[in-house]
């Protein structure tokens, strides 16, 4: 023990004479603060957008909760008080628009996963649910080549720089340095120098890991005795992760190459691990599993859409009865109840071709998942994702919320279009609480 300690003041003290230290640990340092900013900017991005569909969400409710109890036999009032209580809104277009947002959890910032490149609110009315909502990218082009700068993506990809940079001359500056003959003419064994020097650097590492996992906790402020089961959970991780990229470092010195060969082999590896392999897998897992395409299935919504219109109305109301038994009998000479009874038909097959959408990214994913290990990097990130609840499963969760939902407020107006009748006072409490869950 007192060796390593000897082995551990000599070598600190060599390390901190060097400006090359003080240089990248600055630098790092420096990316790791602005990765947290970068991921509270964000965050507090999409709760600001969050904020404002809500104060809308909640104004437009207000004014329709108002026009109901508007004096109708002024005819300036009977629009406005037709729009708060019909079910159908006034001319079939001017439905209310609710809006669902995909709160941010606690550690969003830190690792932004997905959340930039899905939703993170939909707005939507009553009628058919698959036409609103599905007609968007799958993702940003911009931010799948660019990737987002937050402390997720320094722990990824920077922190392995920091430890080639660390590591890469550990034997090779004791040999190019002249020290090399003197070192094994000591009754200590080369290994155990070699050794001891890397646990130190390992160290340092780990501390500036550690550093900034705690200047993320705290400027995102982030209770660390709420989430510490969090906190050790992506420490582990990104401790982990260090190991491997140690030992990687660990077979390149072993190597005995120059210091400049070893740089260029860490940063070979570097390339390997980070970019190559995983654009390789993706072309891989392509060819094996094509990934859907999901234009095709906005085509087939619209297509859907559009025959809905050409349908006979007794056919409408067949699948519909088939399918919805516990409406109450539709009026077929009612165009409201055949226009509604067509989106709920519209829904259904539309809910097919998403399951077949979900079905194929499903598969493409577990073929993924068996072949990640190839791409560390990737697998990091999506780990910490997981943990931050920002992954793709997370937000497939708040698809399912929506899609409760959206039923929810079917359930409340087709009840009333099949009843023909109207909103009453007890109806739109009902419907201005669900604005708050």
């Amino acid at each position: 023990m007192k060796l390593f300690t000897h082995i551990f003041q000599y070598e600190w003290k060599s390390l901190w004479r060097s400006s090359i230290l003080k240089a990248l640990l600055l630098v790092v340092l420096g990316a790791g603060i602005y990765g947290i900013y970068f991921g509270k900017f964000e965050v507090e991005k999409q709760e600001t957008r969050m904020a404002q569909v809500q104060q809308y969400e909640r104004q437009q409710f207000d004014s329709l909760l108002y026009w109901s109890t508007l004096d109708t036999t002024y005819e300036t009032n009977q629009e406005k008080y037709q729009q708060a209580v019909s079910p159908t809104g006034v001319g079939w277009s001017k439905h209310f628009t609710y809006y669902l947002t995909h709160d941010a959890p606690p550690l969003a910032g830190l690792c932004l996963g997905q959340r930039d490149l899905f939703p993170v609110y939909y707005g939507f009315n009553v009628t058919d649910l698959a036409r609103q909502v599905n007609v968007g990218e799958l993702a940003n082009p911009m931010k799948l080549l660019t990737g987002n700068f937050d402390l997720s993506y320094v722990f990824v990809f920077l922190i392995p720089l920091l430890i080639i940079a660390l590591f890469y001359n550990i034997y090779a500056r004791e040999k190019e340095g002249g020290t090399l003959s003197l070192l094994q003419s000591q009754p200590v064994p080369l290994t155990t120098i070699l050794i001891s020097k890397g646990l130190l650097r390992m160290l340092i590492v780990l501390a500036t890991v550690t550093v900034l996992l705690l200047l993320g906790f705290l400027l995102h402020g982030i209770s660390l005795a709420q989430q510490f089961g969090l906190f050790m959970s992506w420490l582990l991780v990104i401790c982990g992760y260090c190991l491997l990229w140690t030992l990687l470092m660990g077979v390149v010195i072993a190597l005995k190459r120059t210091a400049a060969l070893s740089a260029m082999l860490g940063l070979g590896v570097w390339l390997i691990f980070t970019l190559i392999t995983p654009a390789l897998l993706n072309m891989f897992v392509s060819a094996q599993e094509p990934p859907p395409n999901r234009a095709e299935m906005i085509h087939a919504v619209r297509s859907l859409n559009d025959k809905n219109w050409e349908m006979p109305k007794s056919f409408v109301f067949d699948r519909f009865y088939q399918e919805n038994p516990d409406f109450p009998p539709a009026d077929t000479a009612d165009f409201n109840q055949w226009y509604y009874a067509s989106f709920v038909l519209l829904d259904s097959e539309a809910n097919a071709l998403k399951q077949q959408f979900e079905a194929q990214v499903a598969e493409r994913n577990q073929m993924l998942k068996r072949w990640e290990w190839l791409a560390p990097a990737a697998m990091v990130h999506e780990k910490l994702s997981t943990l931050s609840q920002t992954d793709r499963r997370s937000h497939q969760e708040f698809v399912t919320e929506m899609y409760a939902y959206h039923q929810g407020l079917k359930d409340l107006y087709y009840n009333k279009i099949f009843s023909s009748e109207m909103f009453g006072t007890a109806d739109l409490e009902t419907l201005s609480a669900r604005l708050s869950e």
